[in-house]
């Protein structure tokens, strides 16, 4: 009678520790899994950002073509100013994909001083300023 108990209680606290695995996801406090993903991403230095990006285009095995033309993007990004890069992020976040290959055809079919007007049309739309309230 006392291993059924023990048993049963075993059984029980198993149970429970499943059970709330992951309440936080749950919990109206937490922080949602998207800004946990950028505060990460935030977190790494821009050599790590790198390294993983490269990581990745590896794993996808990109074609060179595709493979330089993301290199050269990610140059582009990367001599912004942080002020910038925070707009663009913002901005790339709140858009669908759909509105991403928009903008990406857009941007491919734009000349070079037609781009930053593009872009900054695309920010204006997505974020707010303090003087739009």
């Amino acid at each position: 009678m006392a291993a059924k108990k023990v048993a049963l209680a075993l059984c029980a606290l198993g149970f429970l520790q499943t059970s709330f695995a992951g309440i936080e996801r749950f919990w109206i406090f937490s922080k949602d899994a998207n800004s946990q993903v950028n505060d990460t991403w935030e977190a790494l230095s821009e050599q790590e950002q790198l390294a993983l990006i490269k990581r990745y285009q590896n794993l996808k095995e990109l074609p060179d073509g595709q493979s330089a033309a993301l290199q050269q993007r990610m140059d582009w990004f990367t001599q912004l100013p942080e002020q910038e890069k925070q707009k663009m992020r913002e901005t790339w976040q709140q858009m669908s994909s759909q509105e991403r290959n928009d903008l990406r055809m857009h941007m491919q079919k734009a000349r070079p001083e037609q781009r930053h007007a593009i872009r900054q049309e695309y920010i204006n739309k997505y974020i707010k300023t303090p003087s739009d309230s």
